[in-house]
């Protein structure tokens, strides 16, 4: 009996060791998030099959959950098939990739085009949530800040484009969905191509080459004021340590690094836990993870965890 004994006790513990990793994985309650502008499809004719490699190279060791793409052009069933994820091509730009059932599509066109604006709703382990992809216009080019000017006259070369009626147009359409994210969290991520002002601080003033300019930019300032919540900026609090940039241009004496792409969220029960942005030189390898990949894009990409509130 002592023997049989034993043998139970040793079988009882080789299941749970075995199991070990898959238990706290079906028990884990968070999601891994990525958002990438992967410029042109990331098999621009400068590297057309070694940059798709690197970009799904990339995708894959992040381990995201969940992959909203900006510049998808051609590029999404690729994607899908070699992460094994569900996904929606919302139009020739934007694409959402999910290892989690999407159960529902969200397209405004007759508020915002597709080419700027969609989403999904995900059954999450039997968590719903609502993830929208965005792309604001790239005028004017905020390399092209006129920072020696007043505050005043820098919001208003930036809302003389379309970026703050693009913002206003996507907040007056997701209005019903804000009002049901303590119940139904929103993630929002995307290519916003503008600054926030919560880097653009007396702090940053003469770092970065933001020209001694303190900013509060229109987009980010909406944001805020309808209650989302910046992933990165919150768990990296101070922009001086680090500005998060995922956008760099410029030579290594007027090199400005900013942040341009971002993974807001919205909804009492969902939390970010870790929020990190990478950026390579397009072209050239990048080491990530441990493992080189060639870097196909002219973005660096946002990456957030978030955590279900109980």
């Amino acid at each position: 009996m002592a023997i049989q004994s034993k043998i139970i006790l040793i079988l009882i513990i080789s299941l749970f060791s075995s199991c070990k990793d898959d238990c706290i994985q079906d028990d884990d309650n968070t999601i891994k998030v990525l958002s990438w502008n992967i410029w042109h499809g990331g098999h621009s004719k400068d590297f057309p099959e070694r940059g798709c490699e690197g970009t799904i190279g990339i995708l894959k060791e992040s381990g995201a959950d969940v992959i909203t793409m900006i510049e998808t052009y051609g590029a999404s069933d690729m994607v899908a098939d070699s992460l094994g994820y569900y996904h929606r091509l919302l139009s020739s730009n934007l694409s959402i990739y999910s290892k989690y059932p999407i159960i529902e599509t969200y397209k405004f066109p007759d508020s915002i085009s597709t080419f700027n604006f969609g989403g999904v709703m995900l059954n999450v382990k039997g968590k719903k949530i609502r993830v929208f992809n965005t792309w604001l216009h790239y005028l004017p080019d905020m390399r092209l800040a006129p920072t020696s000017l007043t505050e005043s006259e820098i919001l208003a070369w930036d809302d003389a484009g379309t970026r703050d009626d693009e913002i206003k147009k996507i907040l007056s359409v997701l209005k019903s969905f804000m009002s049901e994210s303590d119940s139904i969290p929103i993630i929002m991520a995307g290519d916003f191509n503008c600054h926030s002002h919560l880097d653009w601080i007396e702090s940053t003033k003469n770092m970065y080459n933001h020209g001694g300019a303190v900013v509060r930019w229109t987009v980010s300032k909406l944001m805020q004021d309808k209650g989302f919540k910046d992933s990165f900026r919150e768990l990296n609090p101070d922009p001086a340590k680090n500005i998060g940039a995922t956008w760099c241009y410029g030579d290594n004496n007027q090199k400005r690094e900013d942040r341009i792409d971002y993974l807001y969220y919205l909804g009492s029960e969902l939390k970010a836990v870790s929020s990190e942005t990478h950026n390579g030189i397009l072209g050239e390898p990048y080491s990530f993870r441990n493992k080189e990949f060639l870097y196909a894009s002219d973005h660096g990409f946002v990456l957030t965890d978030f955590k279900f509130i109980e």
